[in-house]
């Protein structure tokens, strides 16, 4: 067997002795409020890994203005915050391709921040979270779906023009959101029931959102150490 195969299948079988460690060096004596930032609703209980706390990440990495910083919300089961207005980079993600669409948008995305598809052809630094859209037909069907990054500080102000016609620079207003933090993976059966869950308890406190569209936000990079989505 000649070195280059020993070395493929050493690196095979460390690879889950590597994850696991760096799950147990992300280990944090956090308290489970602490870690998703709200109480948690009787009921909601369910038996799942921890997210990583919001304020870990955001000393770790640049997010966007407000996400950082939650409002002391009057119920549970969610958080509040405001994210304040800024600049994003923004793609269609094909919800036809359902094996590829995904990958598409991110590597379009990716295009911009490395410099190759704006017109400065200047690296961007990738901010948190990754933020999908979700757009909803009355009757709660997703119909079409967008990928947007923040761009971060330095480049807020006055950010590259995209050279992509599928990539755009929009500016948001502040928004009002409400979430949960779940520290799983998204293709698990439970994180689709997070969005039953906070439908519930926005409901309990009489909160009336906008019902065409919802969003996920990703902080983390799948499959490596602690996990937080909202």
């Amino acid at each position: 067997m000649s070195k280059s195969v020993l070395l493929l299948v050493l690196q095979l079988l460390l690879s889950p002795v590597l994850t696991y460690r760096n799950q147990v060096e992300e280990e944090d004596t956090d308290s489970w409020e602490e870690a998703k930032g709200y109480e948690e609703c009787q009921g909601f209980f369910r038996d799942l890994p921890k997210p990583k706390a919001l304020k870990k990440i955001c000393s770790e990495r640049e997010c966007a203005r407000g996400l950082n910083m939650t409002m002391k919300s009057p119920g549970c089961g969610y958080s509040e915050r405001i994210l304040y207005s800024g600049n994003w980079i923004t793609t269609h993600i094909d919800l036809n391709d359902t094996k590829f669409g995904y990958r598409e948008a991110y590597f379009r995305l990716g295009g911009y921040r490395s410099g190759k598809t704006n017109d400065r052809k200047q690296p961007v630094d990738m901010a948190l979270p990754v933020i999908k859209k979700w757009y909803l037909d009355e009757k709660y069907n997703i119909i079409s779906a967008t990928m947007s990054f923040y761009i971060p500080a330095p480049y807020q102000k006055n950010p590259p023009a995209s050279l992509d016609p599928e990539v755009e620079v929009e500016q948001w207003d502040d928004i009002t959101i409400y979430s949960r933090a779940y520290g799983g993976n998204r293709d698990d059966p439970e994180f689709m029931e997070q969005f039953d869950f906070l439908r519930d308890a926005l409901a309990r406190e009489e909160i009336v959102t906008y019902s065409g569209m919802m969003m996920t936000a990703g902080y983390t990079r799948p499959g490596h150490g602690k996990q937080r989505r909202e």
